[in-house]
């Protein structure tokens, strides 16, 4: 999918786009991520095609352009899996590097995962934050995502639970 910024998600198929995954999916968790220690980042990162790959996951990288639009680079990434939630899947492990933050990249991410889902057939997608992580709730709520029971048991009870329904008329309007 390539967005009017020169943003282009690409899915993760081959094992460049594997190491290239891991690279970031390691850099978020190590520099970026709320609470590591309680996070199941440290088991997916042992078999990363196991938990977002086909047939019910989705992998996807985002490029960007640098040097005056001229080159391109991998520069963020995010991922769906399948969850016991019946008909749902997990918008996982979103993360864009910081010199790219602010350009619009994880809208494009999540509209691309969202797209994705629906077309492996998943009715509703669902997420989880920190109270903390206000930019990120302003753009879930702008994407139509709502409050949500709990979807997976998790130590710290500050995390929020967030989804949304996936219709055929939103694939049209997520293109």
């Amino acid at each position: 999918m390539k967005d009017d910024l020169g943003l282009t998600t690409v899915l993760v198929e081959t094992q460049q786009d594997w190491q290239h995954f891991e690279t970031l999916l390691r850099t978020y968790a190590e520099n970026d991520l709320d609470q590591p220690h309680l996070s199941s980042i440290w088991q997916d990162l042992n078999d990363l095609p196991a938990r977002y790959g086909p047939p019910v996951g989705v992998a996807v990288l985002l490029l960007g352009h640098v040097n005056d639009r001229s080159e391109t680079q991998v520069i963020g990434c995010g991922a769906l899996a399948s969850i016991t939630l019946a008909g749902a899947c997990e918008i996982k492990r979103l993360y864009i590097k910081p010199a790219y933050r602010g350009q619009g990249g994880s809208k494009v991410l999540i509209r691309d995962l969202l797209k994705k889902a629906h077309s492996k057939g998943y009715d509703q997608a669902v997420l989880s934050t920190w109270q903390s992580n206000v930019t990120g709730l302003a753009l879930y709520k702008a994407l139509g995502f709502l409050p949500v029971p709990s979807f997976k048991t998790h130590p710290n009870p500050e995390l929020i639970f967030l989804g949304r329904h996936l219709s055929a008329a939103d694939a049209q309007t997520l293109s």
